[in-house]
């Protein structure tokens, strides 16, 4: 069938524009099994012209295998052999290949594995903490709360002093609320509240200062302790002095009458840094600060620990092991999974537990669902809007 003598006459009759080893591409034959029947083939692009092809080869076939014999006198007979077309060709209504359905769901679980491991390896690859489920996966503590990325935070008063009303001052009080009860079993300094983070940049000064308001506009008596010493921070951010704090009091170059100041209210005190004057590390794990935890966490309801990321130091293991609980700030897009955990095998060594996390600088669509859209995200723009209708209110 797929010999010259056969196809050409094809090609010439239809008047196609490839060889005869082309068009045997395009050609097969079977013979089902019990039958003396022949199936021929075609394969093309065009529905009809495959008809065409498969008739002209039927055709073609035939003439040659009936044709007559020669035989050696020159003479002819008949062909042993009689071909009949029993069925003709006819032009398909739907292509039998490619199979359209099967591909699309092939193609359709091929995306889907593909998809996963795309996800897979990007999330292998990922370095940063981009969700709380990063965190908690690998510090194993439960999320203590999440506060939005906001310039409000960047502000010369804390949120809740400065716009009390806002979502962002709605998320410390949640986070507030959450330590309280957390640490409601009244244990010996479970009132005090260690803040760190793996690294630097990830907010915990911020989330720090504000949890101390936080706690003071509820009514209770609030020690905010700024043991940054290399890097302080808390004095400038509340606008008050701190070149006399926490280094000359431990020194005993001065008093805690001396060195401890109040702020907004009369049941907020804040102890600054200081300026540094001994390595902080020593000063840090000296009896002297042991004693003083050991006041302040009779004195007042709450004391709020800012200290160094554990990147720089391991401030806050030191003084977390003297019975504090250890919140531990990972900044959205800031901490890198690596260094989180390696804080958490170091922390785990020293026998130290992550009281909980607190996921910061989380973007605001993620909590579009929550305080932010309920007060629109702008408490500024909503002052003159009607609650519901957002046009101008009258006068």
């Amino acid at each position: 069938m797929k010999t010259e003598s056969v196809l050409q006459p094809v090609i010439d009759d239809l008047g196609l524009d490839m060889s005869v080893d082309a068009l045997a591409q395009k050609v097969t034959a079977s013979n089902p099994d019990g039958t003396m029947l022949v199936d021929i083939d075609v394969v093309d692009a065009d529905a009809q012209i495959a008809a065409d092809i498969a008739n002209g080869v039927a055709e073609s076939m035939r003439n040659q295998i009936s044709a007559p014999v020669e035989n050696d006198d020159g003479g002819t007979t008949p062909s042993p052999v009689d071909l009949d077309i029993v069925q003709q060709a006819y032009a398909p209504e739907s292509p039998s290949s490619p199979n359209v359905p099967l591909y699309l769901a092939a193609g359709l679980v091929a995306g889907l594995v593909l998809g996963c491991c795309v996800a897979i390896i990007r999330n292998m690859l990922d370095r940063r903490v981009r969700q709380s489920s990063d965190a908690v996966a690998i510090i194993d503590a439960p999320v203590l709360g999440t506060i939005t990325r906001s310039d409000r935070f960047s502000a010369k008063r804390p949120v809740i002093i400065g716009t009390g009303t806002s979502s962002e001052a709605e998320e410390m009080r949640r986070l507030r609320t959450n330590l309280s009860f957390i640490n409601a079993n009244g244990d010996d300094r479970s009132n005090v509240i260690v803040v760190t983070s793996s690294t630097p940049s990830e907010g915990k000064s911020t989330i720090a200062i504000n949890l101390a308001v936080a706690f003071a506009e509820q009514g209770s008596n609030v020690l905010l302790i700024d043991t940054d010493v290399r890097r302080a921070s808390v004095s400038n951010r509340l606008n008050i002095e701190g070149e006399v704090g926490l280094t000359q009091l431990l020194t005993g170059q001065a008093s805690s009458a001396d060195v401890i100041q109040k702020y907004w209210r009369q049941n907020l005190h804040v102890l600054p840094a200081g300026k540094q004057t001994m390595s902080p590390s020593v000063l840090l794990n000296s009896p002297a600060m042991s004693a003083l935890l050991r006041q302040t966490s009779k004195a007042y309801d709450y004391v709020i620990i800012d200290t160094a990321p554990m990147q720089v130091a391991n401030d806050a293991a030191v003084l977390a092991k003297e019975g504090a609980s250890l919140a531990m700030v990972v900044g959205f897009d800031v901490a890198e999974k690596q260094r989180l955990r390696a804080v958490k095998q170091e922390l785990d060594v020293l026998g130290v537990r992550i009281m909980g996390v607190v996921f910061n600088l989380a973007e605001a669509d993620r909590q579009k669902y929550g305080a932010y859209y309920y007060y629109g995200g702008d408490e500024d723009n909503n002052r003159g809007k009607h609650r519901h209708g957002g046009g101008k209110a009258k006068q």
